[in-house]
């Protein structure tokens, strides 16, 4: 088995086209709010009822671009090819500057409403437009195997550059600067050369070909018409989590300023610590998308963020104290360390890598089920599903906030909120997500199970990274793998070559200092350059020896992996025709 560096930098280079997104969505959800607070106000007096509203409207509209406009682009892009700049490349340098410069104007005007409206529609247009296109580069680059890893330089990429956003603008916004907003938009026409000295597409598929002309409503349409039902119960396991993490994002600061009576400070500093978080082990969460394959990554991600919600949730209906105490690690109030302490530590990991672990793979997966010619179609359908969400659950979320508030008032308990329902709220939307998702995992290996034939059928499930549940742990952290006597003694193989290498190295160095103690500076004499050749020999020959030793490793893992499926397979077997019995 060949084992092949993944390319960090190339995929870094590509990642430039999201680097654009995240770091003017970060400001824009920051700053465009108070902007239309102000211009309303101005116009309609400080105590109109209906200001959040038409500011909340105004907020939608990126969601409702997208969703009309990205499944529309996804296929034209599918469709497209011109020579020298390929299939995505096109439709990124027409959107990217023009997005580019509404941005700018955004800031610019921000005291002008109709300029404001009209800045604001044109960015959300223009984003709308590239974004399916630059986004499927990325697994137009990279086989299935590499994409989770992929998706994690994608996260760590987004995550620098939400922060890079939102300092930036703030910084220049207290200086009255009227570079707040155009100095973003002077970095994203880089991150645009970046793309074209980086990106070179090839044509290695042809171009799909289609009587059916493409427009808006069938674009949207054609999205329940795909031959793979499975692709359909995905994308809405993909709405549920994403309304949960959807609601959280945006009522988590009044929850921390009304409920937990938190300062807006404190509020801040937890998204914040979720933003680094995300940075830091976006990677890792990647990789294991590699290794067990992204729908089970995604099974794994939604389990460890339901295990740590519920607790979480308990506490919520229970103790606020407790879920300050939580949230902010026993720092906010004396005594600071408790033994509850290392307990919030574990569940508050837990849930922000398990969701990174999902939001991470969740896009890799509609990758996977991509036919070559559909890559942005597919892409698109991912993105019309989590606008749909971002759209659809704080409007409900906040209607059933509403109505469990004044339920609470009815009956006495002017103590409460609606809001303390938040964390149900989100824990049903991602149970609902959990099975959808393990309904799609048996209708997958219920579709395998055609194949008649064993070995074909546990080969195919292994190249498929199709595993059955219980074999995750064993993938993950090894249970079961540790007592193979092959793999331990190829690991004690490579210790004993290692040890040596590193001993030899070590008697070279020695000699190699009083060799140098002997001869004049500037004078290399011919012992010292045979002494240092054989070092470079002999930690060339560390690294050939460590790439055999991964190949030979996963050699015998997919061996072992494959005896152990055989055998479960059996087991089933007899189990079913004991019930025939």
């Amino acid at each position: 088995m060949n084992l092949q560096r993944f390319p960090y930098i190339r995929i870094l280079l590509v990642s430039f086209g999201y680097f654009t997104n995240n770091l003017t969505w970060s400001a824009y959800n920051v700053f465009v709010p108070f902007f239309l607070s102000q211009n309303f106000k101005a116009i309609l007096g400080e105590d109109s009822a209906i200001i959040n509203t038409l500011v909340a409207i105004v907020m939608i509209l990126d969601n409702i671009a997208s969703i009309i406009i990205q499944p529309y682009i996804g296929q034209l892009s599918d469709r497209t090819w011109i020579p020298k700049l390929g299939r995505r490349m096109p439709f990124v340098i027409i959107g990217l500057p023009l997005a580019a410069f509404f941005f700018g104007l955004i800031g610019s005007f921000h005291s002008v409403l109709w300029i404001l409206l009209v800045a604001i529609c044109g960015f959300n247009i223009c984003m709308a437009f590239y974004k399916s296109p630059v986004m499927s580069l990325i697994p137009d680059m990279l086989p299935q195997d590499y994409r989770s890893q992929g998706s994690g330089v994608l996260n760590v990429v987004g995550g620098v550059a939400s922060i890079t956003g939102l300092v930036l603008v703030s910084t220049l916004i207290k200086r009255n600067s009227p570079l707040s907003f155009w100095a973003s938009s002077f970095i994203m026409l880089g991150c645009l050369v970046i793309l074209l000295l980086s990106v070179r597409e090839k044509k290695e598929i042809e171009i799909e070909k289609s009587e059916e002309k493409i427009n808006f409503f069938k674009a949207i349409k054609n999205t329940f018409k795909e031959s793979d039902r499975t692709l359909l119960l995905i994308l809405f396991s993909i709405f549920f989590h994403t309304a949960g993490y959807t609601v959280a994002e945006t009522y988590i600061s009044r929850y921390a300023t009304e409920v937990l009576l938190f300062d807006e400070s404190t509020a801040g500093y937890i998204l914040a610590a979720f933003v680094a978080f995300s940075v830091i082990l976006a990677l890792p969460a990647g990789l294991i998308g590699r290794k067990i394959g992204a729908l089970n990554a995604c099974l794994v991600g939604l389990i460890g963020f339901i295990i740590a919600l519920i607790p979480i949730t308990i506490i919520s209906l229970s103790s606020i104290d407790v879920l300050r105490n939580l949230l902010t690690l026993n720092t906010y109030t004396p005594p600071y360390f408790e033994w509850t302490t290392p307990v919030y530590l574990f569940l508050v990991c837990l849930l922000g890598f398990s969701w990174l672990v999902l939001s991470i793979n969740a896009i890799v997966v509609i990758w996977n089920m991509a036919p070559k010619r559909k890559t942005a179609t597919y892409t698109s359908y991912f993105y019309v599903f989590l606008h749909l969400a971002a759209i659809i659950s704080p409007f409900l979320a906040g209607g059933i906030f509403d109505a469990f508030g004044v339920f609470f008032k009815n009956h006495g308990l002017t103590d409460r909120s609606g809001l303390e329902l938040m964390f149900v709220y989100i824990a049903i939307c991602m149970i609902v997500s959990l099975v959808l998702v393990i309904f799609v995992k048996s209708l997958r290996t219920k579709k395998l199970r055609e194949i008649k034939d064993t070995d074909e059928y546990v080969l195919r499930r292994l190249d498929e990274k199709e595993y059955p549940l219980l074999f995750l742990p064993m993938l993950l952290f090894g249970f079961g793998l540790r007592e193979e006597r092959a793999l331990m003694e190829l690991r004690r193989q490579r210790l004993r070559e290692k040890r040596r290498i590193k001993q030899e190295i070590r008697r070279l160095k020695r000699e190699l200092r009083q060799l140098k103690k002997q001869v004049l500076i500037g004078d290399i004499s011919e012992d010292l350059r045979q002494q240092l050749e054989t070092i470079r020999e002999l930690r060339l020959t560390d690294k050939v020896l460590k790439k055999e030793y991964q190949e030979k490793r996963q050699e015998l893992l997919d061996e072992i992996l494959k005896k152990k499926m055989i055998k479960h397979v059996e087991k089933q077997a007899e189990k079913e025709s004991e019930k025939e019995k």
